[in-house]
């Protein structure tokens, strides 16, 4: 599946395809090979497909490299992790092989920020120095139709709120006009994996399997309020939130780390932030954070 970002020519993919034949597919998918800085690791939002990511890691330009986690279950054979711990455990082993001590630096997309933050909090207890923390949209977009609203956090395809969220994984919107055909019709796995590859003849239908089944498995994933009480991050954490968001699981209870959290807050909404136009803002504000203009005395 990472045949799009890896080989891009046709010289590339017959080697990537041997290569294929011969070892696994790595699940830390390349998005910007140039820079010689520290690599940047950035978790994609439910589903854990990086495709989006694609334009953001382009627009940071090539100072440092910029990596997309995958989540586990989206090659053949997987099974989605349990938990939000296992995954962050997981991730890191992967992530080690590449870059085996810190400083690191950590982004994450909307869910992707909840495990971004957790392997924060499990590289610092294993003595790791986490450079920056960026959580990107943490918070879930607000559902404005009544019926999806009052979302509860069962992943049930009775639920028109998760189905909602489920949509939008593949579509990237949540006000697109299928989205009502896809509430009356979809009554099941089976029939939501047909809604979408009949939208997108070009998906393949056991990819979009796979992602569906990572989103069931992990849209009930959250932090109690125990366990935010045991996790303070020594890590600068900077919160980028998006318009329209609710609050994330962050943003609700105090002393996640040892240093105020900086928060920015964006126009653009959760889904445009990674397109264009969106991406424009994203990225200069970002840049900004980063390397704040200098005051003229």
């Amino acid at each position: 599946l990472q045949v799009l970002f890896q080989a891009p020519t046709v010289e590339k993919l017959a080697a990537w395809l041997s290569r294929a034949r011969r070892e696994p597919v790595s699940r830390l998918v390349q998005l910007q090979p140039k820079g010689r800085q520290a690599p940047i690791y950035c978790w994609p939002g439910l589903g854990g497909y990086c495709m989006n990511l694609r334009l953001l890691a382009r627009q940071l330009g090539a100072e440092r490299p910029f990596f997309g986690i995958q989540a586990h279950g989206i090659n053949p054979d997987e099974t989605p992790y349990a938990t939000i711990g296992e995954m962050a455990a997981r991730d890191i082993e992967l992530i080690r092989q590449h870059q085996p001590h810190g400083p690191y630096t950590l982004w994450g997309y909307s869910f992707g920020a909840r495990v971004a933050f957790e392997t924060a909090w499990q590289l610092e207890l294993a003595g790791e120095v986490v450079e920056n923390l960026y959580l990107l949209a943490p918070g879930s977009p607000k559902l404005r139709d009544e019926r999806v609203a009052a979302m509860n956090r069962k992943a049930d395809f009775d639920n028109p709120g998760y189905l909602t969220i489920l949509f939008s994984v593949f579509i990237g919107s949540i006000t697109d006009p299928e989205l009502e055909r896809c509430l009356e019709t979809v009554r099941d796995e089976e029939s939501f994996v047909a809604f979408i590859t009949g939208l997108n003849p070009a998906l393949d239908d056991g990819l979009v399997r796979r992602i569906t089944r990572i989103v069931a498995q992990t849209f009930e994933f959250t932090y109690t309020f125990s366990e935010l009480q045991q996790r303070q991050l020594n890590a600068p954490v900077t919160i980028i939130k998006a318009q329209g968001d609710d609050y994330s699981f962050i943003e609700n209870h105090g002393g996640f780390s040892a240093q105020p959290p900086t928060v920015l807050e964006l126009m653009a909404d959760h889904y445009s932030m990674l397109k264009a136009p969106g991406i424009d803002e994203l990225t200069s504000v970002i840049q900004y954070q980063q390397s704040p203009p200098s005051l003229v005395g």
